[in-house]
């Protein structure tokens, strides 16, 4: 009953926040109709293949890690199988914490069979998440000293590379510690008591601190190449809206955007990354309105595009199980 009345409490102020921003903005029905309707076709799949590639990053994250803690895993996912796991809880992190919607998205592929086991998907994705936590961290850092600094393009190489350095060398020494202190935990609790998938859970983190350098820069790349998905993706749609001018303070502020948007204030952080994103537009210059807009027009494209991507992955599951289901049904 409490829990239920918190979430209702949350939900209460994330429709509060929207309204007041959709207010403040000036924003009609028809202003929003409009901003979708200027996004064609051919842009919308450009939109949805770079959300694919997005969410494939984190998807071949999360399979890497797998095969990083248990080698000799009986079961693997498919790749498609895979991704749509994790394009479903992107979705979910519209109403939810991403964290919380992956997570909760692939121990349920674990629970229907699909790819590894439950206990196995939540240790890789605990991993990966402190990962992107720590690159996010460092991103702040790296936007922060760019905007005090103002370096030219190779200024920014240099601090990129500086900080991709840094997390492969020191990201085991912080994420490992953390993931064994988990593994103590669940070895304290009656062992009667503790389910199948906490045991592997267990077994899959006591695993985590043998990483090589190799796994690490894997990783590295790997979200590096989401992050830049992540600002084409945006630069899509400030075009689309042509707000070009406002490019560069953006993407620049994209880190901290991130960051506050995966604070567990409302679901899904609904209305507060909103604000967000308006509060870095007014900082640049924008109107109120065109910060609402866009702030708005962010959220409905991203969700219209997560669940066409959701349509299309569904669809080549069911064509990967129909050759089975035939063979199933003749014998």
């Amino acid at each position: 009953m409490r829990r239920a009345f918190r979430i209702a409490v949350l939900g209460l102020l994330a429709a509060g926040l929207i309204t007041y921003l959709v207010t403040r903005s000036g924003l009609t029905w028809s202003a929003l109709i409009h901003s979708m309707a200027a996004f064609s076709a051919l842009v919308f799949v450009w939109i949805i293949a770079l959300t694919a590639a997005n969410l494939g990053c984190v998807t071949l994250k999360w399979l890497l890690v797998s095969r990083a803690l248990a080698p000799d895993m009986g079961r693997t996912a498919h790749f498609s199988d895979a991704l749509l796991a994790t394009t479903f809880g992107a979705l979910l992190g519209h109403v939810m914490p991403f964290q919380l919607g992956v997570a909760l998205a692939r121990w349920l592929a674990g629970k229907l069979g699909i790819g590894p086991s439950a206990g196995l998907s939540l240790g890789a994705t605990l991993y990966e998440q402190m990962f992107d936590a720590i690159i996010l961290l460092v991103a702040v850092v790296v936007s922060a000293v760019g905007l005090i600094l103002r370096p030219g393009p190779m200024g920014w190489a240099v601090l990129v590379l500086c900080s991709a350095v840094l997390v492969t060398s020191w990201a085991r020494f912080m994420i490992s510690p953390i993931l064994a202190m988990v593994a103590r935990c669940i070895a304290w609790m009656p062992p009667n008591r503790v389910p199948r998938t906490m045991l592997e859970l267990q077994s899959a983190l006591e695993n985590s601190a043998g990483f090589s350098a190799s796994t690490l820069r894997q990783l590295a790349v790997l979200s590096l190449l989401r992050y830049a998905t992540t600002v084409a993706w945006i630069a899509i749609v400030l075009g689309t809206l042509h707000l070009w001018e406002f490019a560069v303070p953006i993407i620049i502020g994209l880190p901290l955007i991130t960051a506050i948007g995966l604070v567990p204030i409302t679901p899904g952080s609904l209305g507060v990354t909103e604000w967000t994103w308006s509060a870095v537009l007014l900082s640049a210059g924008a109107a109120i309105g065109t910060a609402g807009l866009f702030a708005v027009t962010v959220r409905i494209v991203n969700i219209v595009a997560l669940l066409i991507l959701i349509l299309f992955l569904f669809s080549v599951l069911l064509l990967q199980r129909l050759p089975m289901m035939w063979r199933w049904r003749a014998g």
